[in-house]
């Protein structure tokens, strides 16, 4: 499976190429292609150094990624995500769109702010074509412990999405990920219930002096 992820040179975005490269052919994205390569080049030359097999990360503009891709994960701030998107609109056709934005602020502490829509994943569905299909899942994984593969992360994931199809298939990728545990939350008018969560562990951890929450349902 071809993998573009847009924001692919932050620490979210560099935990997912590490850990989906064994199977899937990763492409970095960036507004700047000489910054996704380069980020590329040291995410490939990571797991070199760790003995494990990689089926391919190559780096390119936000562009070129997502034309040959069938899945893109939105791994950006929500403030520029709706620009963007409609930046790159004519290259979009029927990929699988995972959203992992989340609408939130900080004043003293950080607060939940949807659009009009109720989450970002809907006003991302609203912007897109019709043909692309948009899932929602991960907003609770911390990029820090995503990226470090010598850490178990024993984490469930909320899956929305309206799509079947793809709601399976992001499930299938989030199984993938060892001791990531894929839940299925719904249709994608339940995204603005998790995407809230994050805001809320934030500052939970805050408050308390914990770092890097997640999310375990028992």
């Amino acid at each position: 499976m071809k993998i573009a992820i847009l924001g692919g040179t932050g620490s979210i975005g560099e935990g997912f190429a590490l850990r989906w490269a064994e199977k899937h052919d990763i492409t970095v994205c960036s507004r700047e292609a000489d910054k996704a390569v380069k980020a590329a080049d040291e995410y490939r030359d990571m797991l070199l150094d760790m003995g494990l097999s990689c089926c391919g990360i190559g780096g390119c503009t936000n562009e070129a990624g997502i034309r040959g891709a069938d899945v893109v994960v939105l791994s950006v701030p929500y403030n520029g995500v709706i620009q963007l998107l409609k930046n790159i609109m004519p290259y979009f056709n029927d990929q699988i769109v995972i959203s992992l934005v989340v609408p939130m602020k900080k004043n003293d502490l950080y607060e939940f702010t949807p659009p009009k829509q109720g989450s970002a994943a809907l006003e991302i569905q609203d912007v897109l074509p019709k043909t692309v299909k948009v899932v929602s899942a991960y907003h609770n994984v911390s990029a820090k412990k995503l990226a470090n593969l010598e850490l178990r992360l024993d984490y469930d994931v909320v899956v929305c999405g309206d799509d079947k199809d793809a709601k399976r298939t992001v499930m299938e990728l989030t199984k993938e990920i060892k001791t990531l545990h894929p839940l299925d939350g719904g249709g994608l008018s339940s995204s603005y219930m998790i995407e809230s969560l994050t805001p809320f562990l934030i500052n939970l951890a805050i408050r308390n002096g914990f770092s890097d929450l997640g999310v375990k349902f028992v």
